[in-house]
């Protein structure tokens, strides 16, 4: 009797081995797999909903960071409008995510803080690229429920010295 129990015993750690290697193979292939086929991160320009500045994203470390780089003028001589601290907003660092899984259509997505240079509030905020190529920026206080989501394409102009982006200007 203590053959047979020592036999099945052996048994049924072999079956959980299997089980367990097979298990392990899975997942390490179907994260190879996700791996695979998130492309690296491509740094741009992408130019804002209301096409009042053009934000340069980068790679900083593992985050993106993103950077103000140009800026729409009321009128060509205006000066270069001014951060809260009285800082010109050209250079502003106003975007730092880190990443954060991927999107439901399986896009890598971003997770962290956007700055407002006019008053310095800060917002929490989720970054994704959809295929197009476009920044899916969603801002939040609080529960991403309660944000909005803006829709940021890419900037394929021309950005002057001193960040003026005279195709953004108010005519």
């Amino acid at each position: 009797m203590t053959s047979s129990l020592n036999k099945r015993h052996c048994l049924g750690d072999y079956i959980l081995y299997r089980v367990r290697l097979l298990a392990g193979i899975l997942l390490a292939s179907a994260v190879s797999v996700n791996l695979a086929s998130a492309a690296p991160f491509k740094s741009g320009y992408w130019e804002s909903t209301g096409h009042q500045i053009v934000l340069q994203i980068v790679s900083c470390g593992a985050d993106l960071c993103g950077f103000i780089t140009g800026i729409a003028l009321d009128h060509p001589d205006d000066p270069m409008p001014r951060d809260w601290r009285g800082q010109s907003q050209c250079g502003f660092l106003m975007l730092r995510v880190a990443p954060d899984g991927t999107t439901r259509q399986g896009a890598p997505r971003w997770k962290g803080v956007l700055q407002d240079p006019r008053n310095g509030d800060v917002y929490r905020t989720m970054v994704s690229f959809d295929k197009a190529g476009q920044l899916d920026l969603h801002g939040y206080i609080g529960l991403p429920i309660l944000g909005e989501t803006q829709i940021w394409p890419k900037f394929t102009g021309q950005i002057h010295p001193g960040c003026h982006v005279p195709a953004l200007d108010t005519p």
